[in-house]
């Protein structure tokens, strides 16, 4: 059988398609150097991340293939078996990209886990619910493609004997299914901007970290669009075309969940870079420059925890550049005693680690270094 060839409306979904999975692979590979070279660390995100990377890039190799055989072009311009070869590799590159969604999810959701203290138990309950109740709407959403036909590959071979009872029931879950996944996309886009909003940072880093975790909202977007447009798995007319249009969003929302779950922690190798080029960074109470250039080993790459007290009043710690708990029920947090009752303050402590051990940290509201050499 003679390949169509990738050209048309097919070349530009495979040229879009490997063009985010060049920016992925970068930040993927920055992501595990920051890991394993700066705060050597691994954690479950990471994990999770290199698993959605994986299968994203089998899913965009399948797409590829598709596309070779004429996915993306009008069907009157392909034969019977291009036109079945193609539609059988486009549906295996949707089912393994529904997998890579459901892991990439995962992976925002373990990072987020991170910035959460104990106290936090709710809130960690439904992130991770979120996530997983994207994964079983995904399972079954495997399910509902391969029950379509009898056999399953008259699914992409019409000419096969048999029937297609299921195609209504697909589509109408299909429906729903879509509609979830954009819900959960952006309900993990809005809430990192809450959290951090509510954290004193400075307002360059908390505006950059909103932004950058909020570019799920494009994942969202791509998932509404490819939602309204499910109508083309009714379209057996020209459905060689109209389901190359769902399967370029599909892999964007793909790919854009992979870069939001890679982005943010790779911010200690961006610091790490600005270090040696001699930039200053900016605390939320001042300006300081950082002439060390490596971080203490066992250190996370964003950590938030909350300090609780035998008291309702409770201290957030945003941490960069390690993972150790500190509670201390004394000097470290300022209780401020009023008429009217008790006013919580927020502490914010910035910490950076020199090759020798030495800590140095910002003290909220201070400028001033502090150095504890081991």
């Amino acid at each position: 059988m003679t390949p169509y060839g990738i050209r048309g409306y097919g070349a530009t979904v495979v040229v879009v398609a490997w063009v985010e999975f060049a920016v992925c692979l970068v930040l993927l590979v920055a992501r595990i150097y920051t890991t394993w070279s700066i705060t050597r660390r691994a954690m479950l995100d990471l994990y999770f991340a290199i698993f959605t990377f994986v299968a994203a890039t089998l899913s965009v190799c399948l797409f590829t293939v598709a596309a070779l055989y004429g996915l993306g072009q009008q069907e009157t311009l392909l034969t019977s078996d291009q036109r079945a070869t193609s539609m059988k590799w486009a549906w295996a590159s949707t089912i393994v990209s529904l997998f890579a969604i459901s892991s990439g999810k995962f992976a925002i959701v373990a990072f987020l886990h991170q910035l959460h203290g104990p106290q936090d138990r709710g809130k960690i309950v439904f992130l991770w619910t979120l996530a997983g109740s994207n994964f079983v709407a995904n399972i079954i959403a495997v399910g509902t493609i391969l029950g379509s036909c009898v056999p399953p590959a008259k699914l992409w071979d019409p000419t096969l004997q048999g029937g297609c009872h299921g195609m209504a029931r697909n589509q109408n879950y299909a429906f729903f299914q879509g509609s979830w996944s954009a819900f959960v996309d952006l309900a993990l886009a809005v809430y990192p901007v809450i959290f951090f909003y509510h954290v004193q940072l400075q307002r360059m880093v908390k505006v950059a970290l909103c932004v950058l975790m909020g570019l799920g909202v494009i994942a969202a977007g791509c998932a509404i669009v490819k939602t309204v447009q499910l109508s083309a798995l009714s379209d057996t007319e020209n459905i060689t075309y109209h389901i190359g249009k769902l399967d370029i969003l599909t892999t964007t929302e793909m790919w854009i969940i992979l870069i939001v779950g890679c982005v943010p922690p790779i911010r200690p190798l961006i610091v790490k870079v600005l270090k040696k080029l001699g930039s200053t960074i900016q605390s939320y109470s001042g300006t300081y420059t950082i002439n060390n250039n490596t971080t203490k080993p066992n250190a996370t790459e964003l950590q938030s925890f909350h300090v609780s007290t035998t008291t309702t009043t409770h201290n957030r710690r945003l941490h960069e550049g390690t993972g150790r708990h500190k509670t201390r029920n004394d000097s470290e947090e300022d209780i401020l005693m009023a008429t009217n009752g008790i006013m919580k303050v927020t502490d914010i402590n910035v910490t950076y680690y020199t090759a020798n051990g030495a800590e140095e940290h910002i003290e909220s509201g201070s400028a001033t270094i502090h150095s504890d050499r081991s």
